[in-house]
């Protein structure tokens, strides 16, 4: 993995303000592992939040959904126009396939991609 491929500070969306702006203000995409709020930024790069409840499962279960989501937006970023997305966990989330994930988070993200 190269410096530019890691999940930095800066691709994370941090405060809880940043988080209702964006809760408030931005695109609600429902999906059957989880919800995306879609927002237009002017920070120059794409940035990812994600909150997974107690609802959801263990720790366990919530740290590796995390990770999955984390992947699949690190992956993927640079073809990401520059937004922030929060990723709101769902049941299916912990237990679901990489592959399944990535490609349900990708057609979520169409209209949101620099190449069609």
């Amino acid at each position: 993995m190269t410096a530019d491929e890691r999940f930095r500070p800066q691709d994370r969306i941090r405060k809880r303000s940043e988080y209702q702006v964006i809760y408030d203000k931005g695109l609600r995409i429902p999906s059957g592992s989880f919800v995306l709020f879609v927002m237009r930024n002017a920070a120059g790069r794409p940035r990812l939040g994600i909150t997974v409840t107690r609802r959801i499962g263990g720790a366990v279960e919530r740290n590796r959904a995390k990770r999955l989501i984390r992947e699949i937006f690190r992956r993927h970023r640079s073809e990401l126009a520059d937004v922030d997305i929060v990723v709101n966990g769902r049941s299916g989330l912990p237990g679901a396939d990489y592959h399944r994930l990535e490609s349900e988070f990708l057609a979520r993200l169409r209209r949101f991609r620099k190449v069609p």
